[in-house]
């Protein structure tokens, strides 16, 4: 992992695309443990 520093405009870029994948990941996993009771 490189630590480069990150300029605010990459920042400004970078955090909704986390914030989106945060997300997707918790909407998938809640529909799955809706679906699937069983496995969790």
């Amino acid at each position: 992992m490189s630590m480069r520093s990150t300029t605010p405009e990459e920042a400004i870029v970078f955090e909704p695309f986390l914030g989106l994948a945060v997300a997707l990941g918790l909407g998938v996993y809640l529909v799955v443990t809706l679906l699937y009771p069983e496995r969790f």
